[in-house]
């Protein structure tokens, strides 16, 4: 019975963890710049925003959870400048203050007159308070405030789909580029990163309740069950979202990213829909925040070689950077986040495939991963 607890607790905050601002906007985008193609903007959004961090997921769990052995497949500079690359996109300089703007759009539809810096300082110490204890806010995000998340998003999709309108027919949609389109906005979500630290805290955790005791594989046989579960509800969640992008589409026009899923619930659900779009938005944003937070300030600290007592300033620092970052909102933060994401993406994903099909052959893994960076350069900025 215990274990099947577990699975759930994990999975649920593997599902949290993953599911933040990017993952209530885009799968909404596709879905409205998709239109009667969707289903395909759906397939190409699960290839980058499903099948790829779930890969992810698998290498870290194959590398016993050390995000740092498997960047180290890349070589040394790799092993040294990736980890905080990834971390700071996806934390304090990235995704983290695009939590706080998205969550500050749902905010917005009960409270309209909160300024946005006030809301930011709030989420920020929400985010400190629960980053302080690993086990806690595992146990938090898992326990508490996924169900709660779950649910509402439940109630939101199920009523949606009920009251869908008609699709509107479009000539002018091609099924290649509403494919592409789907995948492209599966990279920006940033999940592949994510999963390689976010799989690096669960399989720590699984592997301590397990004890010393437990052999590598018992250990990575266990973390894959609540792996399978978070992937199958951000699935669901995706398809779902997509079909009320591309349903509500006449609503949505001229509308910003980060109100898109609010004007979708205020059609749906009409004068509830405030209630419901305030706990979606806040608890998915808040829950990615702590997760991120707590990672990039803890891996810092490894970094500078800084004791345990150290860790809340460093994360007091982390947070303030994420405020400052915050009040660019949200298309200020896309404008570098995006061309970070275009350059670095490929050569991730070529190394993350790398090391699942092979143990070995490092320098074939170097060249694989230093290629696909050059051959993005060149695209972007030379062709």
């Amino acid at each position: 019975m215990q274990q099947y607890k577990n699975i759930f607790i994990y999975g649920f905050a593997i599902f949290s963890m993953f599911f933040g601002s990017g993952n209530l906007v885009f799968p909404l985008q596709i879905g409205f710049e998709s239109g009667t193609h969707w289903v395909l903007g759906v397939i190409g959004l699960l290839i980058t925003g499903i099948a790829l961090p779930f890969l992810g997921l698998f290498v870290i769990k194959l590398h016993r959870g050390s995000y740092t052995s498997f960047f180290a497949e890349a070589g040394w500079f790799a092993k040294m400048v990736l980890p905080l690359f990834t971390l700071s996109l996806m934390a304090s300089f990235g995704v983290a203050p695009r939590c706080i703007t998205v969550a500050y759009g749902g905010i917005t539809q009960m409270l309209p007159q909160i300024p946005l810096a006030l809301f930011s300082v709030v989420f920020c110490a929400i985010c400190f308070v629960f980053c302080l204890k690993d086990s806690f806010m595992i146990r938090a995000l898992g326990k508490w405030m996924t169900p709660v998340l779950l649910a509402a998003l439940a109630v939101l999709i199920l009523v949606g789909v009920i009251s869908a309108p008609a699709l509107e027919v479009d000539g002018d949609y091609k099924a290649t580029s509403v494919f592409s389109n789907g995948f492209l906005r599966g990279y920006q979500t940033m999940d592949l990163f994510a999963a390689f630290f976010f799989s690096s805290l669960i399989f720590k955790q699984i592997q301590d309740a397990m004890g010393e005791k437990a052999s590598h594989k018992e250990v990575i046989r266990v973390a894959l069950k609540p792996s399978l579960l978070g992937a199958f509800l951000l699935a669901a969640i995706y398809c779902g979202f997509v079909f009320l992008g591309a349903h509500y589409k006449q609503f949505l026009v001229g509308i910003v990213p980060e109100l898109i899923l609010p004007t979708i619930a205020e059609h749906a659900l009409g004068e509830k829909s405030a209630l419901i779009i305030s706990i979606i938005i806040i608890f998915s944003c808040l829950t990615t925040g702590i997760a991120l937070h707590n990672i990039y300030a803890r891996y810092l600290c490894s970094l500078f070689k800084l004791p345990e007592s150290k860790f809340p300033f460093m994360l007091l620092l982390t947070i303030i950077i994420t405020f400052l970052v915050s009040l660019l909102k949200f298309e200020g933060i896309a404008a570098f986040l995006v061309p970070a994401l275009e350059l670095s993406y490929p050569s991730i994903i070529a190394l993350t495939v790398m090391s699942i099909l092979s143990r070995g052959h490092r320098r074939l893994k170097i060249t694989v991963f230093y290629g696909a960076l050059v051959a993005m350069v060149i695209y972007r900025y030379v062709l």
